[in-house]
């Protein structure tokens, strides 16, 4: 590749504009050349990736790359109005996100409306005041994976705040999709409960407001990951009680026994909800096995919920209507 085009893609964790590229020197013919040879990944016009990190990205990473991509150019000029929203500025910070599109969602601050075409979606503007800088992820909420650190490299680019885009997806994308990322916002520092109460009550979020009122009246730190929390939701859409989440159990001398997902206190069931569909480190299965007989040893029935098991609600009803049944039986 062109030391050049290298050197301005490193800076920018691997995206950059062609105006940048252009700018640099190289000519339409070379970067065009580059391109064809599949040295360079152009995701639209203006937009160009360097392939490895375009392979090595998972699918979030991806978002944040067609992110930066759009507003190395143009659109994040200095004068630029236009700012990221909904996901598209969440996953600047790696919150993380479900059910959401692909697109690169954006506002605008001049009280334009912008167009949209298959890349980006242009939404109703914004006051200026409710955009910021937003850069690299904030502690707490890193997904290290195959590109991450790469791309929390880059100058910081205009958004619009977390609880405003917390707000948008969930409007535009309901619920679910606005609980995950909410749990993880709240858990990490990156909003406060008040930021979101005062942001849904100040704003007019269309149709969607009802699922944004929701969404605050919902939203819990104590769900550690996107799966726990689409798992407590269903538990709420089924109408099951309410459980305690991160419950600590101790026997009944007081000893430790573990800390679970969730707690159904009343009917003495636990839900846990397993990430990891299979255990492939023996010593942990092991551990985990002797975990849940310690619990079981206490009276309470053992639940566990798959990633599969979420796309079929009636299965989960069954599987915790049993371990009530099974904790009375006991």
């Amino acid at each position: 590749m062109n030391p050049t085009v290298r050197t301005i893609l490193g800076a920018q964790g691997g995206v950059a504009s062609t105006a940048q590229i252009l700018a640099a020197g190289v000519s339409r013919f070379q970067l065009r050349r580059l391109v064809q040879d599949g040295h360079l990944v152009r995701l639209r016009r203006g937009v160009i990736v360097d392939p490895a990190v375009w392979r090595a990205a998972a699918p979030w990473e991806k978002h944040v790359i067609r992110a930066r991509g759009l507003m190395l150019g143009p659109a994040g000029a200095p004068d630029s109005p236009v700012a990221l929203s909904h996901h598209s500025a969440l996953a600047l910070l790696r919150i993380p996100v479900h059910g959401v599109d692909d697109r690169v969602h954006v506002v605008r601050t001049d009280g334009r409306r912008g167009q949209s075409d298959g890349f980006v979606q242009c939404h109703a503007p914004v006051a200026p005041e409710l955009v910021r800088r937003a850069g690299a992820a904030p502690p707490g909420t890193e997904d290290r994976g195959s590109a991450s650190q790469q791309l929390d490299v880059g100058p910081p680019m205009r958004a619009v705040r977390p609880a405003l885009a917390l707000l948008q997806v969930a409007a535009t994308f309901g619920v679910e999709s606005g609980l995950v990322s909410a749990d993880c916002a709240l858990r990490c520092g990156v909003v406060t409960r008040e930021e979101l109460e005062g942001m849904v009550g100040s704003r007019r979020l269309g149709n969607g407001a009802a699922n944004a009122r929701t969404v605050v009246e919902h939203a819990d730190p104590g769900s550690e990951s996107p799966g726990e929390t689409r798992c407590r939701w269903l538990l709420h859409v089924l109408g099951l009680p309410r459980p305690v989440l991160q419950a600590v159990v101790r026997d009944h001398a007081g000893q430790f026994i573990g800390r679970v997902d969730f707690l159904f206190e009343a009917e003495r069931t636990i839900v846990e909800f397993d990430g990891l569909v299979k255990y492939t480190d023996r010593q942990v299965l092991v551990a985990e096995k002797a975990r849940e007989d310690a619990l079981r040893s206490l009276g309470y029935s053992v639940v566990r919920i798959t990633w599969k098991d979420l796309a079929h609600p009636q299965r989960v009803l069954a599987k915790v209507l049993g371990g009530f049944r099974a904790a009375a039986a006991a």
